[in-house]
């Protein structure tokens, strides 16, 4: 299994650091905040119309605000403005972003993090939303505690689906040779090649450009991050695959949530428990919507055959659930909800 070693992860959160300092940003703990409210920066790598950026700016900033008595702001912070999901995260990590909407990158440390992103795990949104709010979802939580990150709540980007420039994906003999991006994150990785593409990773924040330069072909993400970033300017056909669950989590640096007063912890828990309410409702309400929203900006929509695309990533389910410590146990303890 791929992955990288906490030396090298490390030696990223250094340079991490670096960057993040050129956007003018302080450690929480620097006496910034000292005078009135303490404000939180949410770092997320989506686009501002996607429904994780709608919720928090409808929900979760005015209630974090108007829990905490005005001890508590927060400001939103999208697009990668904070870096790209690698970046953020780390920063997260670090102290050095107070708050982010993050997910299986971490992984790369807490490979038990990267289960739920391997293919064909999930039924529905009801089947997923079910497993994250069940103890799997605390025995997860605890996985990104351990680095440093506590989970507020559960988020989502979506089932991901297939846009390309070149032709309609109607099979695996149509997907076969495509320069595909997908995260650098080796369960995408992987199930990209088993499905007969050709894998290139890069960052969120490059994939318009490297689509409209002809850089790859296709790109893997949910159809209302398609339409949020208006990918169909220069895509043609979306293969509707629902080939892995992006799951996520709106997370605050452990130890400063940990030196918060209790009421603010309360009041930061409670704020992201309905931030994520929303957004999962939201969530579920573009999936069926914005397939037609496509279609009618020219996009050609087609529905292979799951079945196939299954039995062509069962490799990859049970190599990866087998390497992971406790992986296959997880899988069927997912399975059987």
């Amino acid at each position: 299994m791929m992955k990288m070693n906490r030396r090298e992860f490390l030696e990223l959160a250094a340079k991490t650091t670096a960057a993040v300092g050129l956007f003018g940003v302080v450690r929480p703990d620097s006496g910034a905040f000292a005078q009135g409210a303490r404000r939180l920066r949410v770092a997320n790598f989506f686009a501002t119309e996607h429904s994780v950026n709608r919720a928090l700016r409808e929900v979760f900033v005015p209630r974090l605000e108007e829990l905490s008595n005005g001890a508590l702001t927060a400001s939103i912070h999208d697009n990668s403005a904070l870096g790209a999901e690698r970046e953020l995260t780390e920063g997260v990590r670090l102290g050095t972003i107070e708050m982010g909407i993050t997910g299986g990158l971490v992984s790369l440390l807490r490979p038990r993090l990267g289960v739920p992103e391997l293919p064909y795990l999930f039924r529905d949104f009801d089947h997923a939303w079910a497993v994250f709010d069940s103890d799997i979802g605390d025995d997860l939580a605890g996985e990104l505690e351990a680095e440093g990150l506590k989970k507020l709540a559960w988020t989502g980007n979506g089932f991901r689906a297939i846009s390309n420039s070149v032709r309609p994906l109607n099979s695996l003999a149509d997907m076969a040779g495509l320069r595909l991006r997908m995260p650098e994150n080796p369960v995408y990785v992987e199930t990209g090649r088993a499905l007969g593409f050709s894998v290139v990773t890069m960052p969120f924040a490059e994939i318009f450009t490297a689509l409209a330069q002809r850089v790859v072909d296709a790109q893997d993400n949910p159809p209302p991050t398609v339409l949020a970033n208006r990918w169909f300017e220069v895509q043609d056909h979306l293969a509707i695959t629902n080939h892995i669950f992006s799951y996520g989590g709106i997370t605050v640096n452990k130890r400063l949530f940990d030196g918060l007063p209790v009421a603010q912890q309360q009041a930061l828990q409670d704020a992201a428990n309905e931030f994520a309410r929303v957004q999962r409702r939201m969530l579920g309400e573009d999936s069926k919507a914005v397939i037609a929203q496509l279609e009618a900006y020219g996009m050609q929509i087609t529905w292979p055959d799951i079945a196939e695309l299954q039995a062509a990533t069962k490799g990859v389910r049970e190599r990866f659930a087998a390497e992971i410590p406790g992986g296959t146990e997880l899988v069927a303890r997912i399975a059987a909800l």
